[in-house]
């Protein structure tokens, strides 16, 4: 039942416009498969990434449209990296408390802005070094791009995903900071064995509350515009 649980998620978020349909279910669920086996990752571990993805963005949908036209998601084996600018603090934490909720996560890393939005033209600026980022790193034999996801928010790089090595990751890091209108770089990576990388099956509800407590919003500290759940490590360059 669980398998069947993780395949009809796949299918709902591999293809967006593919219809639920046994042959939908089978490309849905291959593009994940294909790409798992590129990365670092399991199959297991992308499925599971997978339905975690698309369970959490349910949730912001189910809050308000707004939240979930305002958050981004990545997910890289139960660690969940928010991005994006909220109109206010609320949304902020309204978005970090749902991720804590959500079955099969093991860590919250906001980086969420509360501003004003920023205009199309700051917009189309962070496309470019998002694009520019992932171009440079593509055509770089000693960089396994598939293992690396690029979000640029106000001209703030945010990279997740498995590094090979320290040299790798340091590498993504230098050719991040050399793309023009880069103000910071903030990496969320970890290395293939860093001691923190997750290899459980999915939490479940119940584990989730007894691992963060009944009352999510306790878990947001003092200061929940900055920082939530555990800190996992996150460096800014």
């Amino acid at each position: 039942m669980k398998i069947t649980a993780i395949l009809v998620a796949a299918c709902l978020g591999g293809l967006a416009l593919t219809a639920c349909t046994p042959t939908g279910m089978v490309i849905g669920t291959t593009a994940v498969v294909a790409r798992s086996v590129v990365q670092e990752r399991t199959m297991m571990d992308a499925l599971r990434d997978t339905e975690t993805k698309l369970s959490l963005e349910n949730k912001l949908l189910n809050h308000s449209g707004e939240l979930f036209r305002d958050v981004s998601v990545d997910v890289t084996e139960g660690r969940v990296l928010l991005t994006g600018s909220v109109p206010q603090r609320e949304h902020k934490i309204a978005a970090s408390r749902l991720a804590w909720e959500t079955a099969g996560v093991t860590a919250v890393e906001d980086e969420l802005t509360v501003a004003e939005d920023s205009g199309t033209m700051a917009y189309l600026t962070d496309v470019r070094i998002s694009n520019t980022l992932r171009f440079g790193m593509l055509t770089d034999a000693d960089i396994s791009s598939v293992n690396y996801n690029v979000e640029t928010i106000n001209r703030v790089v945010h990279l997740t995903g498995l590094a090979k090595s320290n040299d790798e990751l340091d590498r993504v890091i230098r050719r991040a900071q050399g793309v023009k209108g880069v103000e910071r770089v903030v990496s969320h990576v970890l290395t293939i064995d860093d001691p923190r990388r997750v290899h459980a099956v999915a939490t479940t509800d119940a584990n989730a509350d007894a691992n963060f407590g009944a009352n999510p919003d306790a878990n947001l500290g003092a200061n929940p515009g900055i920082t939530t759940g555990p800190i996992t490590g996150a460096a800014t360059y």
